[in-house]
């Protein structure tokens, strides 16, 4: 998909993406990254990022993206966001930022899916108040339930 898109010279854009393979049988999840924050992962006992860093797509010519395996456990929770959550600003200029963001998925760890995605929104909706927003915001949330 790299190479394509560069081919395609498509210099005043770019593609960001998180590939997530869950091998549920395996019980393990495979991620690469081209460019998205990185995602929230969170066990029983600790909730943080996963520092998976790599360039957007197209970019540059014969880019290779790292891939990291995380086993999988009943209960844990994967939070995946675009940058328009991360950097959705307030009136004052102030991010919305990770550490924000890990405090709302913290404190619904035990909500569903449906329920942790409407709580970053509301946040965000919150914090930014009649700021004015310039990107899209999108947020996914995977619970392990098995």
């Amino acid at each position: 998909m790299n190479t394509t898109l560069h081919e395609r010279q498509l210099e005043e854009y770019y593609c960001t993406l998180c590939y997530a393979f869950f091998d549920l049988q395996q019980r393990v999840l495979t991620l690469s990254n081209s460019g998205l924050p990185y995602p929230l992962y969170c066990t029983e006992r600790e909730c943080g990022q996963i520092e998976l860093p790599g360039v957007p797509l197209g970019s540059f010519p014969g880019v290779t993206y790292d891939e990291v395996r995380i086993p999988l456990s009943r209960g844990d929770l994967l939070v995946f966001c675009t940058d328009g959550i991360f950097e959705a600003m307030n009136a004052d200029g102030n991010e919305f930022g990770a550490a924000r963001l890990r405090d709302v998925v913290h404190a619904y760890r035990d909500a569903s899916a449906r329920e942790i995605v409407d709580a970053i929104f509301t946040a965000v909706e919150e914090f930014t108040g009649a700021a004015p927003q310039h990107d899209d915001q999108t947020a996914v949330a995977v619970k392990i339930t098995k």
